[in-house]
């Protein structure tokens, strides 16, 4: 055993309490908890009750999403609930940095105990953050998780698609993703406003589980009051809605000085391209640079990228940028939304990319000074927390799939929902006519249309089988299925 090991060990049990202090509060403040912790804090709860059936969190997200958060909230509910040193943080990315792997980090954290993890008689809890770090986790928690009964393990990662490609680890754990905030968990950190559970399902069975556009206008109209005294309850929403597009889809934005706010979602940008990029592209030096320019082209993007046009401007090969661009999806910074085609088939049309957190669109402009540029940028901004939304709500969990109309004037997003029905659906701020979705709906088969705008009241066209939905209906919609069962 490496002393300096047991020394970095050693000074995790004495140390974590003041580390993890400034994730879950600043001064008088503490962040509300999100419902994955809610979820994860039940799991460890039945643990130390007995039950040995969960004994393995896995919560994957992109950088700041509020993992490391999760798991400081984690430790200070339990830390008084077992046994002196019997819970332990770490973070890969510290111990890969000091040259250490994790399994010497956890046999020295044994010798520690006085006894191995088998053996142990009383429970013990890990908190592992960025566990992708380490190529060799998954066969090391896989040894644990079946030898261990009693250590139950929470671990975070950068990388979805990475962290559930083990198929041990797929049958093991038990995966809770975290997503950058939908509009009213931004809401419930910021201002500690919730809105109710039946209203958030009533309003989506009505937007997408209808027949046709009479009859989501019907149901949406049903909803007017409760909708109108929910929003009454923050009376700024046109602030909320600008400040919430522009930086709120972070949670560590909500309390950083607005001089920072950029810089610091500049500072993350970096890390996800230096290292959970690295780790699952195995790129160059090279190729890493020409990361950070896409980024900078998608961000100014307002259509396809084309990879023809941008591998000729990169000076990268097509084969090379296509890696890239998978990679970047992996790390879940992008979302690909491909052109319509025949049978949700690809046209041949380039697909366009939305980001992850609309914040990470405008760090990036504001490296370059077009954030200033806001008013024109903030329609994009809106796509891409639409993007996210159809993203947790259908593509992720396997309920859909999601294209655009690449035509001239044509519809911003095609989703089909679990191979029943399309709809044709536009967003955006301001005044919207129906051209778009009308445009799209004479070519392609859809139940009915969509169009998400700054309306006074919901708008029906029955000619046209096309609904107009003020935005509080959308961002009221834009909410974590469990969030108002925690609490």
């Amino acid at each position: 055993m490496k002393p300096e090991i047991r020394q970095y060990v050693e000074n995790q049990l004495v140390r974590a309490e003041a580390r993890l202090a400034h994730y879950v509060g600043e001064g008088s403040w503490n962040y509300p908890n999100r419902p994955v912790y809610y979820r994860v804090k039940k799991y460890v709860a039945d643990f130390l009750d007995g039950q040995r059936e969960v004994r393995w969190i896995i919560i994957p997200g992109l950088r700041g999403v509020g993992k490391t958060t999760t798991v400081a909230q984690t430790y200070f509910s339990f830390r008084k609930k077992v046994a002196k040193n019997h819970i332990l943080y770490i973070s890969v990315d510290d111990i890969v940095t000091a040259g250490f792997s994790l399994r010497e980090v956890l046999n020295t954290y044994e010798e520690v105990l006085g006894i191995n993890f088998e053996s142990l008689t009383e429970p013990v809890l890990l908190l592992i953050d960025e566990i992708q770090q380490d190529p060799q986790w998954a066969a090391l928690l896989k040894g644990m998780y079946d030898k261990a009964r009693n250590v139950f393990v929470v671990c975070t990662g950068s990388s979805a698609v990475q962290l559930q490609s083990n198929p041990d680890v797929a049958r093991r754990g038990i995966f809770e993703k975290l997503y950058p905030l939908c509009f009213w968990e931004y809401q419930m950190l910021k201002n500690n406003v919730f809105p109710t559970k039946e209203l958030k399902q009533s309003i989506k069975t009505a937007l997408y589980d209808s027949v046709n556009a009479e009859q989501v206008f019907d149901r949406l109209k049903a909803l007017e009051k409760g909708v109108t005294a929910q929003w009454n309850k923050y009376p700024e929403k046109e602030s909320e809605i600008q400040h919430f597009l522009a930086t709120g889809t972070l949670p560590f934005t909500l309390k950083a000085p607005d001089a920072q706010l950029y810089e610091r979602i500049s500072f993350l940008v970096d890390r996800m391209v230096n290292k959970d990029i690295q780790e699952l592209g195995r790129f160059d030096a090279k190729t890493l640079g020409v990361i950070k320019r896409l980024l900078f082209i998608m961000a100014d993007s307002l259509d396809g990228l084309s990879i023809n046009k941008v591998s000729e401007l990169l000076g990268v090969e097509r084969p090379t940028l296509n890696a890239v661009l998978d990679a970047l999806e992996k790390a879940e910074m992008i979302i690909k939304v491909p052109p319509y085609g025949s049978g949700m088939t690809a046209a041949k049309k380039p697909s366009k990319y939305l980001f992850m957190s609309p914040a990470i669109r405008m760090s990036l402009l504001s490296i370059t000074g077009l954030d200033q540029t806001f008013l024109t940028r903030r329609g994009k901004l809106l796509e891409d927390v639409a993007g996210l939304h159809f993203y947790r709500e259908f593509i992720a969990p396997g309920f859909g799939r999601l294209a655009y109309d690449s035509a001239d004037a044509g519809a911003d997003f095609i989703l089909q929902i679990s191979n029943k029905k399309q709809i044709a659906i536009e967003i955006g701020l301001g005044e919207k006519d129906l051209r778009q979705v009308r445009n799209t709906m004479e070519k392609v088969s859809c139940s009915y249309g969509l169009i998400f705008c700054s309306a006074d009241s919901v708008v029906v066209s029955r000619e046209d089988n096309i609904v107009k939905v003020p935005l509080e209906y959308f961002l009221l919609f834009l909410l974590n299925s469990f969030l108002c069962q925690s609490g």
